[in-house]
Order: structure tokens, then C-alpha cells, then sequence
């Protein structure tokens, strides 16, 4: 008979605790703030903003594509970086260029 652990449900087997802390740990990190940041090459305003932003948060750095440059446009970035923020994969808020005043409301607060 396997040993049993005492947990918050009782005495459960080792593999039993293990799944119950694995689920708690996967639906606290959903809820985590992160930020997608397409960039150009050699944009010192990409890099700082990117920089910054993984101070906070996990931060993924996208070099765009023409055709993501494309579509950018289209959806109305004039300036790079495009940078968007999400609460687990609900997106919450978004912006362009360099915005000192964006970042350090994520960064400070």
C-alpha cells in the first residue's frame, strides 16, 4: 500500500497531492499579467520598452514580419513597438511607440 499524505483533503496518495498542486500553480499563473511586443531590428524604443516590460511581467518579444507590419498598420499602429497586455488570455490593454507613462503604470504599480 502506498504511503499517504495528509493534505487539505485528508490523507491522498503522493501522485494525488502532486495533480492538486500542479492545477492550483497552472490556475495562479492564468490569472498573471503578460505582454506580447512586436519589434522591429535595431529599435532602441522596441528593446527599452521590452526591457522594461519584463521587469513586471512575462514579456514576449515578436520581431514583425511585413506582412505582421501590414496588419499593424491596418489596425492602426503608426509607430513601433505595438505592445499589448493580457490578464491570463484576456487582452486589457494596448498601445504604440514608446510610452513611458503605459509602462510605468505596470512597472511601479
Amino acid at each position: 500500500m502506498p504511503k499517504m499524505i495528509h493534505s487539505k483533503y485528508g490523507y491522498e496518495p503522493p501522485e494525488y497531492v502532486k495533480a492538486d498542486a500542479e492545477i492550483e500553480k497552472w490556475l495562479k499563473g492564468r490569472k498573471k499579467l503578460q505582454a506580447i511586443v512586436y519589434t522591429k531590428p535595431g529599435c532602441m524604443k522596441c528593446r527599452q520598452t521590452v526591457r522594461q516590460l519584463s521587469k513586471a511581467m512575462h514579456t514576449k518579444d515578436v520581431t514583425a514580419t511585413a506582412d505582421d507590419i501590414n496588419a499593424l498598420k491596418a489596425g492602426g499602429v503608426q509607430s513601433m513597438p505595438a505592445v499589448y497586455i493580457f490578464e491570463g488570455s484576456k487582452p486589457i490593454d494596448y498601445w504604440s511607440d514608446l510610452r513611458v507613462d503605459k509602462i510605468k503604470q505596470y512597472t511601479e504599480g
